[in-house]
């Protein structure tokens, strides 16, 4: 500092002017220190995580930079005849099948009351390297869902059970199929049911579909998500990301209250400053909010976050969770780590898990011979970056079961009048699980860790602290310059020497 007073010689100047941005500094501390880099950063913080056109957060939310990975797993029932006849069915895991799953908001219309309502689209493109040795045109041989819906949708009538098991032997239907593992996922398969059915439209009151697939018509679609309407956060950000309504509905009519609320997040977002508790997410394809519990500190590319997941409450019945009762169907609850899908999506006896039934009832694994749940393949993971709301990890894992039961007698359900589902055991059977699997990529990064940065207050504290003290100096140091070249000078009273 002395060396550059000395350039500047008897200079006025240049003492000015360091006078000046030394004052500009002590200023500029002792403003940024008084809050007002707290309120600058807020401001330009918010002004890019709300979803508003133009913000960096919108361009992200509209359409997904990096596409997820979507994993499918298939059971193949390699016991078929005997499964037939009532034995224990043995289950081969077959797969991973990898599809690229891509996601684009449509219709996007924003609202006057700090809402934005859209569509989503999302289309799936075939993998080959991630699948590995797996094929689409594996052979996978399953339980026929065809014949099991329909007769579950009259199951409580033995007279039209009676005249659909005439239908099933005129038509020649299968408990079990042979098929690939494209067509039960995406193509479809064709059923001797459904020609029937679109010969005798009639009949065919509520069925859209020519073929049977698990995600069967989806690709590409823009309406089978529903429609949305979640906060953008533009109010305050403690609504960002926050569905309001879905399908123009606040409680849906697929459980009973308070199951049947809509809210918690749509997925992709939340509001910044997380704690280490409960997060909520609004689930479209499973018709309810899912509720994932903080499970422990992660460090992801030196990024912390907090991870929550599906614990052993997620889909826990009203014996384990006081109140979740709720969530049974027509007076019929499910046991514990499984989700009644029927009313959903599915128009089936269709059940929701985690793979392998992980955190269920042990009881459930029992009934198949092949699972093994493993925490480390089959949990349900979110690791959220707490001071951004940020998802940088997602590991979504989902198992679809089918439930069968095969009542002998006169019982409520009938199912004895029809021939080919009559022997079959009493199990939930797991049918597939799939993964869908998103991670921040590795070159975004040093971005979040600058941002993570400059929103900690400690260090801005003594960055700011630091420079008020350089320019309290650097405004000492002139003074002091000035009155020793003037005569006036005090040895004593220089910081500097």
């Amino acid at each position: 500092m002395r060396a550059a007073m000395n350039r500047c010689g008897g200079m006025s100047g240049c003492k000015v002017a360091l006078i000046v941005v030394g004052v500009l500094s002590v200023c500029l501390g002792v403003a940024m220190l008084a809050g007002g880099y707290d309120a600058l950063f807020d401001a330009a913080f918010k002004s890019q995580l709300e979803i508003k056109e133009g913000s960096k957060s919108y361009e992200i939310w509209r359409k997904t930079p990096f596409p997820l990975i979507l994993k499918v797993y298939l059971f193949n029932i390699t016991n078929a005849e005997a499964f037939q006849n009532g034995a224990k069915p043995d289950l081969q895991e077959c797969g991973p099948y990898v599809w690229r799953e891509y996601r684009e908001k449509k219709n996007i219309t924003f609202n006057a009351n700090n809402t934005v309502t859209y569509f989503q689209q999302r289309w799936w493109v075939w993998d080959e390297e991630l699948s590995g040795n797996n094929s689409r045109d594996d052979t996978i041989v399953t339980l026929n869902t065809v014949p099991v819906a329909a007769a579950w949708s009259v199951h409580t009538s033995g007279f039209l059970l009676g005249l659909l098991n005439s239908m099933f032997n005129s038509v020649n239907e299968k408990a079990v199929v042979t098929t690939t593992a494209e067509q039960i996922l995406f193509k479809g398969y064709e059923d001797p049911v459904l020609d029937w059915l679109k010969e005798h439209p009639s009949f065919a009151s509520g069925i859209s579909y020519d073929k049977f697939a698990w995600f069967y018509g989806r690709n590409l679609t823009t309406y089978y998500d529903g429609l949305f309407n979640m906060k953008t956060g533009v109010d305050t950000l403690e609504n960002l990301g926050k569905v309001d309504w879905w399908n123009k509905t606040r409680a849906t009519p697929f459980f009973s209250p308070p199951c049947n609320n809509v809210t918690g997040s749509a997925g992709e977002m939340f509001p910044p400053n997380q704690k280490q508790d409960d997060i909520v997410v609004y689930s479209s394809d499973l018709c309810m909010s899912v509720k994932l519990h903080y499970k422990e500190n992660v460090t992801i590319d030196g990024i912390k976050g907090y991870r929550f997941w599906g614990s052993n409450t997620t889909f826990a019945n009203g014996s384990v969770v006081p109140g979740n009762d709720c969530y049974c169907v027509k007076g019929t609850c499910a046991p514990t780590g499984l989700l009644d899908a029927e009313s959903c999506r599915m128009g089936a006896p269709a059940f929701i898990s985690f793979p392998h039934f992980f955190n269920a009832d042990p009881y459930l694994l029992n009934m198949v011979n092949g699972l093994k749940p493993e925490e480390k393949k089959h949990a349900f993971y979110m690791d959220l970056i707490p001071e951004l709301g940020t998802p940088m990890n997602v590991e979504a894992r989902v198992q679809i079961n089918i439930h069968i039961q095969p009542y002998q007698g006169t019982g409520k359900f009938h199912f004895n009048r029809i021939d080919i589902l009559k022997d079959l055991p009493y199990a939930y059977l797991p049918m597939l699980w799939f993964e869908e699997k998103a991670s921040m990529p590795p070159n975004m990064a040093p971005s979040i860790k600058t941002l993570l940065f400059l929103m900690n207050a400690p260090t801005m504290t003594i960055v700011w602290s630091v420079l008020l003290a350089v320019g309290v100096m650097v405004v000492i140091a002139v003074l002091v310059d000035h009155w020793r070249r003037q005569g006036s000078y005090d040895p004593l009273l220089d910081p500097l020497m």
